[in-house]
């Protein structure tokens, strides 16, 4: 019986070897079967290190072994029939540290000896199945542990080795081999069963550390068992992506626009800018600054273009020779307001450009303008106008020097002359010194004028005029030459023609108003015109001579005197009754009837202290005070009417200036 457990044991030996001790020598092998004492038995268990689990674990489940029968010859089967897997030169030797040993107590040495219950007790060691994957990925393979171990003798059947069995010689009776095969097997088993204890406190290990983790089931099955989106999520996220799609079309045209509106800045260049023209008295300025606004989008962007191009005003080089100079602005559309100040920063004019075509300047000195061209766009928003200022700051020099002019350099007796004068910075009228009479100067459209009247009589030749305007004083000539004038002789004084009215024979009430003056020059528009409709007979004119009981040698030469000269015009109508009408637009002195010679009596004050004198009116269509204008009705004529004109005191010939041949009244 016992050779039959032996017989098995060899068996099970030789099919399960332990891969880390197949490379034992064929003497190791023999060692490990000779009979040894029970205690050499223990001490080799007790001494036994800590080894791998038996390759046993990695191999597919054995049947139990029959006990083993006492075979001499099976421990050298398992030597020489397993074969030897190469092992790695460099493989580090792995020490086996005798970990969680049995303590070698009495009674573990008792059953170590008995071979019965040793292999009774190692039995259940062995695994009836095959190793978890927990217990094998625990425990290294056999053919991972390092050559060493095996080499280097490290296992119990080197450390038998060492044991007294050694020295057992092979011919040994079969009783002492199988007493020492009994010993052997005793240990392998002690050895198995501490290995498995090992296995058994060796914590769980994963397999391999660097492998991914499994999926969880549960997890799985949360994902298998997650509802669908509802309706309203599914909206929310529809919704959600169509923001996101219009954000990008916006931020898309927003790039476009972008591009669009720099373009566009750069294509708003400075010759786009207006070109403003400005002179001052005829003088061109030079602007000092400006501000534009180019629209690039409209008024929505623009462009600013501004630049201050001199800090010191522009001085004009010509001294201002009028009071009133002109400023002109090119193109005259644009808004254009103009500042004056003089020397001591006082403001003397601020207003429109046009406006002060009308200023005067009333004094000479140094004077600082400011003129600002201003052009205002639109509101609406796709105004494409420039818009901004421009600003001009100048400098110039009242140094005015009145014009004056004689207007009739030579003048015939009983016409008019005239002198003018422009416009004077203190705006007083300027003085005249003559030995002609004249009512002085008076304010014309562009500056002032004096109308001088030459008496019929004058002596003719030259005359010194001294006209004097703001200090400055200038002489002129006047050259007076002779009329043509015609002259009566009678026999008898009777029969002189009547009625007469001479210089001298005008009434109180005419005399009194020859005085007045009005400013406005009435006959500036219309001129004159004869005062009678129809036809008419003048039996005595302006500077005719009348002579009564001269001697025939003495009437062939008008001398002038000793007779009567007329200073008027009698006037015979063809038509009695005949309508009379105002010669010239004026203002009506005097309208009443002054009885005698004089009958109604009309003066009318065209001007200038020129007047129209009518005397001897059938009836009166006028009244004092009264505002005529040419053409209209002013009486109705009797058999004979005496018109005079004067300026001042001074009697002129009507019919020069009612047929346009006074050339001093031309001018006003």
């Amino acid at each position: 019986m016992e050779e039959e457990k032996n017989t098995a044991a060899a068996v099970d030996w030789e099919e399960t070897p332990n891969l880390k001790h197949r490379k034992r020598s064929r003497k190791k092998e023999l060692a490990a079967n000779a009979p040894r004492p029970a205690e050499t038995a223990v001490s080799a268990a007790d001494s036994a290190p800590t080894a791998e689990p038996d390759t046993a674990s990695d191999t597919p489940e054995q049947p139990e072994p029959a006990e083993p029968a006492e075979t001499p010859a099976a421990p050298e089967t398992v030597g020489r029939d397993v074969p030897i897997p190469p092992q790695p030169a460099d493989a580090p030797a792995e020490e086996a540290a005798p970990a969680d040993v049995p303590e070698d107590t009495p009674e573990a040495s008792a059953k170590s000896a008995d071979p019965a219950e040793a292999e009774a007790e190692a039995a259940p060691a062995e695994p009836d199945d095959a190793p978890t994957e927990e217990e094998s990925a625990s425990v290294p393979d056999a053919d991972d542990a390092p050559a060493d171990e095996n080499v280097s003798g490290d296992t119990p059947a080197d450390e038998a080795k060492g044991t007294p069995a050694d020295d057992i010689d092979p011919d040994d009776t079969p009783e002492e081999k199988a007493r020492a095969a009994t010993i052997s097997r005793t240990a392998q088993l002690s050895i198995s069963q501490i290995m498995a204890g090992l296995e058994e406190n060796i914590p769980d290990v994963p397999a391999e550390e660097n492998a991914a983790p499994a999926p969880d089931a549960d997890d799985t099955a949360d994902e298998d068992d997650e509802p669908d989106d509802t309706i309203p999520q599914k909206l929310s996220r529809a919704g959600f992506g169509m923001i996101k799609w219009l954000l990008l079309v916006i931020i898309f045209v927003l790039i476009i626009a972008g591009a669009g509106v720099a373009w566009l800045y750069r294509s708003a260049t400075p010759d786009m800018l207006p070109t403003i023209k400005a002179t001052f008295d005829g003088q061109e300025i030079s602007p000092t600054a400006y501000s534009w606004h180019v629209p690039v989008v409209g008024n929505l962007f623009k462009r600013t273009y501004a630049e201050t191009l001199s800090s010191a005003p522009y001085v004009l080089d010509t001294p201002v020779s009028g009071a009133s100079p002109d400023v002109v602005v090119t193109p005259s559309s644009y808004t254009a307001t103009l500042t004056v100040t003089d020397a001591d920063k006082n403001t003397l004019y601020d207003g429109g450009v046009t406006g002060f075509r009308s200023y005067l300047f009333e004094e000479n000195g140094t004077y600082d303008a400011k003129l600002v061209v201003k052009v205002d766009g639109s509101s609406s928003d796709r105004d494409s106008s420039v818009t901004g200022t421009e600003t001009w700051q100048f400098q110039f020099t009242v140094n005015i020097k009145p014009t004056m002019q004689l207007c009739t350099p030579s003048v015939q007796q009983g016409s008019v002359a005239a002198v003018r004068v422009g416009p004077t910075l203190s705006g007083e009228a300027p003085a005249i010194k003559t030995a002609l009479q004249t009512p002085g100067f008076v304010q014309a459209a562009n500056g002032w004028i004096c109308y001088l009247p030459i008496p019929w009589n004058e002596s003719t030749g030259n005359v010194t005029l001294t006209v004097t305007a703001d200090g400055y004083t200038e002489d002129m000539t006047l050259s007076i030459r002779a009329a043509s004038y015609t002259y009566k002789d009678y026999s008898k004084t009777s029969q002189m023609i009547s009625p007469y009215i001479g210089e001298s024979d005008a009434p109180a009430a005419v005399t009194k108003v020859l005085s007045t003056t009005d400013d406005s020059i009435e006959w500036a528009v219309g001129g004159f015109v004869q005062p009678f409709l129809d036809s008419f007979d003048t039996p005595l004119i302006y500077g005719m001579t009348e002579y009564a009981g001269r001697a025939r040698s003495e009437r062939s030469t008008n001398y002038g005197y000793g007779g009567r000269t007329a200073t008027n015009v009698v006037i015979k109508p063809k038509k009695s009754n005949d309508s009379m009408i105002v010669p010239a637009s004026g203002r009506v002195l005097l309208a009443e009837d002054l009885g005698g010679i004089y009958g109604n009596t009309v003066v009318i004050e065209h001007g200038a202290g020129l007047k129209s004198i009518f005397y001897g009116l059938g009836a009166l269509n006028v009244k004092a005070g009264e505002n005529v204008k040419q053409g209209q009705l002013l009486g109705v004529c009797s058999k004979t009417v005496v018109a005079e004109m004067r300026i001042g005191t001074v009697p002129i010939n009507p019919l020069l200036v009612w047929r346009g041949q006074c050339d001093g009244l031309k001018n006003y």
